[in-house]
């Protein structure tokens, strides 16, 4: 089986971004999905039962989906580089690069120096400290992914009256489109250096309830809200139109400079309420 320069397990959203900007840039790679779809590797991850034999050697390998445990991040990282190097003894360990969430990470703002909350990271987390600590792996920690069908606009239909009654609370929306999180993989390929976890996002911070209150289902939620005092209170008005709107009602909860720094890039793609998507596949 030739081998590649990046593997990329589990295709999914990120995926098409990426082995697009690959491919620009002349950089071999394949991909796998659970159903061998889109001329990808049909291939998931089992833990201990896992066959790696499908797979490719590649210097670089993206983990796109989630790895739940230390354990398993083990069973991975081992049992691929086990694996190659049966067949090539001269097969250099392959350097990981992880995909994550910033869950855990509650100070504000959170950088990449904030240590996370493991008991909000869960097992992913686990993994991922495991992964970073024995395998040299590279983790990008990403805010909330949009681009394409995945809007931000249209996330609105997911609102009930309680979760909006939540999220008033803190409306801080933090964004990264999927083209950006490729070029920060693409980035951390070609430095060998950039190793660790970093926090990813646009480097900006939205209004969620600016968003949202584009749908009519939301406004009318919003209005029932407003006849309640404490919703009164914090939101000081009585109407949906006197509520005020906007990036001075936010406060930034991540910081991803640190990252965009070192890898001497900047993110491209923000989000704008009434634009297309900047980035079309």
């Amino acid at each position: 089986m030739e081998q590649v320069q990046v593997l990329i397990l589990g295709h999914g959203f990120v995926g098409q971004y990426l082995t697009e900007l690959l491919s620009t840039n002349s950089v071999s790679y394949a991909a796998t999905t659970t159903t061998g779809r889109d001329a990808t590797i049909k291939w998931q991850f089992s833990g201990t039962d896992t066959d790696f034999s499908a797979l490719p050697a590649a210097p670089f390998v993206v983990v796109m989906f989630p790895v739940n445990g230390a354990t398993d991040a083990d069973h991975l990282c081992r049992g691929y580089t086990t694996h190659h190097q049966t067949i090539c003894p001269d097969y250099t360990p392959p350097r990981w690069i992880l995909l994550g969430s910033t869950r855990a990470f509650t100070q504000t703002p959170s950088t990449k120096y904030t240590p996370p909350d493991t008991t909000l990271g869960g097992p992913r987390m686990d993994a991922e400290v495991r992964a970073i600590e024995k395998y040299n792996a590279c983790v990008l920690n990403l805010v909330g992914l949009w681009g394409g069908a995945r809007c931000p606009r249209g996330w609105a239909r997911f609102y009930t009256k309680d979760r909006l009654r939540t999220r008033l609370n803190d409306r801080s929306l933090h964004l990264v489109h999927g083209a950006d999180v490729a070029r920060a993989i693409l980035a951390v390929v070609r430095d060998r250096t950039i190793n660790g976890r970093w926090l990813v996002s646009d480097q900006r911070v939205y209004d969620m309830l600016q968003i949202v209150l584009c749908d009519d289902r939301v406004r009318g939620l919003l209005s029932e809200l407003l006849e309640e005092k404490d919703v009164q209170a914090l939101l000081h008005a009585t109407r949906v139109e006197d509520v005020e709107l906007g990036t001075m009602c936010v406060t930034r909860r991540v910081d991803s400079s640190h990252f965009w720094d070192r890898a001497a890039i900047q993110p491209l793609y923000v989000y704008a309420l009434d634009q297309p998507d900047p980035h079309v596949i």
